[in-house]
């Protein structure tokens, strides 16, 4: 199910609900009704067995919910994740598809301009992350389950979700260090962006290219995401320099503070790379998308010097493109990848 399927025509005052992500919730914790006629009209009564309900619902039904149980709604959604990506009598691909559309569904209000960020809320992020994260450190099947099931989508939920996946991935595969700090990764990895919520919309969804000055403006996100994380924790948590230090880059070409490699801790250098990666394959509405073999040319060829090399190496090797990109990179023309990456 895409992000796109999440967002539906829903009456003033509800919003939509697809009956799968409600599977592994056995207790209603709202109301739920369905659009008939004029008005919604009450399919189920909160506290009832919502596993019957599920049962009765016909394939591919959506359900309505009240906007102000919407938090309610979002809580059992995130308590019932890890029970979505253990449960073993569903193949890792499904699980994989549920637990992406529950992220989704629990995450998009975070990363709406007009919902603050506040305490409960990143602690409902944390929640979800962690959650996927103890999942693809333990279970090998869903590592590559979960990554084909990433939406490409343009919405900023969906890029964090994407971002902090691949991050766990990747630190897995490095062995970068105990759960903590894959945690964190996956934490920052997600929250990486939370500061466009203070973009303007004139800038964040401009159909074109940034001038000069709406550059300026765009890279405010880094400084707000940062402020943001600290303010909803209540001070600074341990992931928070992921979020500050994103964009900064080998070369001392990145913001805001302009730092060499060595400035720059590991797991926001990792951050940085998977980020990259999954906005050069994700379509934009100043340009197409490209694939994985070209994000990774573009990185290693045109973006050169900007990344960790042993880092992205460790990418490649991970997306099983080693050989064919390094062979590619030999003497290949970079004009289209250039543009992309623009």
């Amino acid at each position: 199910m895409s992000a796109q399927q999440l967002i539906t025509p829903a009456p003033p005052g509800y919003e939509p609900v697809p009956a799968r992500v409600l599977t592994d919730i056995s207790t209603l914790p709202c109301d739920l009704y369905i659009w008939r006629g004029p008005r919604p009209i009450l399919y189920a009564s909160k506290g009832g067995d919502l596993r019957k309900v599920i049962a009765r619902a016909q394939r591919g039904m959506s359900f309505l919910v009240r906007e102000i149980d919407s938090d309610l709604l979002r809580g059992a959604l995130a308590a019932s994740l890890p029970r979505v990506l253990a449960n073993p009598k569903v193949s890792p691909a499904e699980r994989s598809k549920t637990a992406y559309s529950i992220a989704a569904k629990v995450l998009m209000p975070v990363f709406t301009r007009e919902n603050a960020l506040d305490h409960d809320g990143l602690l409902l992020t944390h929640k979800v992350i962690d959650s996927i994260t103890i999942h693809l450190l333990e279970d090998e099947e869903m590592v590559w389950a979960m990554v084909a099931t990433m939406q490409k989508h343009v919405a900023t939920h969906a890029h964090a979700i994407n971002t902090a996946v691949y991050g766990i991935v990747l630190a897995r595969f490095m062995q970068l260090g105990p759960t903590d700090t894959i945690r964190d990764v996956a934490r920052g990895g997600l929250l990486h962006d939370i500061g466009k919520n203070r973009v303007p919309r004139v800038v964040l969804d401009k159909p074109s290219s940034l001038d000069g000055p709406e550059w300026q403006v765009m890279r405010t996100h880094v400084k707000s995401g940062h402020e943001m994380v600290i303010r909803a924790q209540g001070y600074p948590p341990s992931y928070a320099h992921i979020v500050a230090e994103h964009h900064e880059r080998c070369d001392g070409s990145g913001y805001p503070a302009g730092r060499m490699a060595t400035g720059i801790p590991i797991d926001a250098q990792l951050v940085a790379i998977v980020d990259a990666f999954d906005a050069l394959t994700t379509r934009r509405p100043y340009r197409a998308a490209v694939t994985a073999f070209d994000a990774l040319h573009v990185m290693r060829v045109a973006m050169r010097g900007q990344f960790n090399d042993e880092i992205l190496r460790e990418l490649i090797r991970l997306l099983g493109g080693f050989n064919a990109i390094t062979t590619r990179i030999d003497g290949q023309e970079l004009a289209g990848c250039m543009k992309a990456a623009g």
